[in-house]
């Protein structure tokens, strides 16, 4: 046993013949600590479900573990680890998942982590060291996030057809929605409390701005305040889940999606109401232009402030600032030259798809680094105003209409998603049978 440790310490995995019974049992609940604590990590950061329970498995058959099975859900994971000695026992373990956030750099950590665990002999206790180490990065500092949301206001506003003065008021929006979210989640209020009230507040300062007639453009001001919180990451998860087949985490992902656009619009509805009752009115929406170059420019440092905002790692933020204005020129691109929204939608997220698969193999790092921050833009939320617009009118008809292009574009998101990783899927597949028979 003490000749074992020593190895183990100096970054050895030995095979099971090397234990008795009660030390194989020993070692399989800690590759099963191991392990759930990885896949723990991965879904508090956001991670989708096939992500983690790939990296779960992945851990545990490179310590030479039989039978593995893991099941994951956005709220909990349960593991059950067994050999094929008929003389042990089989260990299971649920961990109950309270809440999860989007950060990126410890999703990037824990695939670099997967990798050389599972190509090397790195034991289970320095695997464990590891783990604590990706476990207590620290997010980016407050004052930076609140940068990256004034970011993301100011830079957003010129794609709903905001004019230059519009930036000013949009990032003093967005960054007052992004304080205000931040201390009401720190009393532990649940996500569609903190959201309704963010979202109410930042249309309740966007509305002040109109009456004293500081701007001309209401929409493009409030779209683009509120787009921190588009639930443009449950889309995206959902839809590499069901890709997966993980139907209960995919379905769970776009009823979260729903609720999140429902409290934006209530939020942002509920002010709206009271300012129109009381008799004060209410500007109209933006008309700017701007050139394609512009809208490279814009989209780069808008996804520089979702970067921010997402912890994404610093090393791939130029990278990720590309992608993301690639797709916001091919949606606005797509918009002058009649494709329509949805049509936008899908072709724009398409390429950021694409460039992402690239980006994703090139820095060897996780497709979702490259996605997320450059999907947000595409969420739609002028439909979600628009929507909230006409219900509030009455015009229940016009309403509709604009939910089922909501859902629609939506859709379409989730559609491109799906197409562009089924056919990676199918080229990487392809590409390894044609090298393996050249081999052979």
């Amino acid at each position: 046993m003490q000749q074992y440790e020593k190895r183990e310490g100096a970054g050895r995995r030995p095979a099971f013949f090397v234990y008795n019974n009660s030390m194989k049992d020993s070692y399989k609940k800690r590759v099963l600590i191991l392990a759930l604590f990885a896949g723990e990590i991965m879904l508090k950061a956001g991670a989708e479900i096939y992500r983690v329970e790939d990296t779960i498995v992945r851990i545990c058959k490179a310590c030479r573990v039989d039978y593995v099975e893991c099941f994951a859900t956005p709220t909990g994971i349960t593991l059950s680890l067994d050999t094929v000695d008929d003389d042990t026992d089989m260990f299971t373990f649920i961990k109950r998942i309270h809440y999860t956030t989007i950060d990126l750099k410890k999703i990037s950590l824990i695939n670099q982590f997967s990798r050389v665990f599972t190509s090397t002999d790195l034991s289970v206790a320095d695997g464990m060291e590891r783990l604590k180490a990706i476990n207590a990065e620290k997010d980016y500092p407050y004052v930076l996030r609140l940068f990256g949301a004034i970011l993301i206001g100011a830079f957003m506003v010129q794609y709903y057809g905001g004019g230059g003065i519009d930036m000013l008021w949009s990032a003093v929006a967005s960054g007052g929605a992004f304080l205000l979210s931040t201390a009401i989640e720190k009393l532990h209020f649940p996500g569609f409390i903190r959201i309704f009230m963010s979202s109410a507040a930042c249309a309740f300062l966007v509305f002040t701005l109109s009456a004293a007639g500081l701007t001309h453009t209401v929409a493009p001001l409030l779209i683009a305040a509120l787009t921190i919180f588009m639930p443009g990451v449950s889309i995206t998860t959902a839809a590499r889940d069901l890709l997966s087949g993980d139907m209960v985490s995919g379905i769970t992902k776009f009823a979260e999606a729903i609720i999140i656009a429902v409290a934006i619009a209530g939020g942002g509805g509920v002010v709206a109401k009271i300012w129109w009752a009381s008799g004060l009115g209410l500007s109209g929406r933006g008309s700017y232009a701007y050139t394609l170059p512009l809208f490279l420019l814009f989209g780069a440092l808008s996804t520089v402030g979702f970067c921010i905002l997402f912890h994404a790692p610093w090393k791939q933020i130029p990278l990720i600032a590309l992608i993301g204005s690639a797709g916001m020129v091919s949606l606005e691109a797509g918009m002058r030259y009649g494709l329509g929204e949805i049509g936008s939608c899908f072709v724009g997220t398409c390429i950021v798809a694409i460039l992402a698969e690239f980006a994703s193999r090139a820095g060897r790092d996780a497709t979702t680094v490259f996605i997320l921050p450059g999907i947000i833009p595409f969420v739609p939320g002028a439909l979600i105003y628009r929507t909230m617009d006409n219900v509030l009118k009455a015009d229940y008809l016009g309403a509709a209409g604009e939910a089922s292009k909501t859902f629609l574009t939506a859709g379409s998101i989730a559609a491109a998603l799906i197409v562009v990783a089924s056919l990676t899927r199918l080229t990487v597949a392809v590409i390894n049978r044609v090298n393996h028979k050249e081999a052979s």
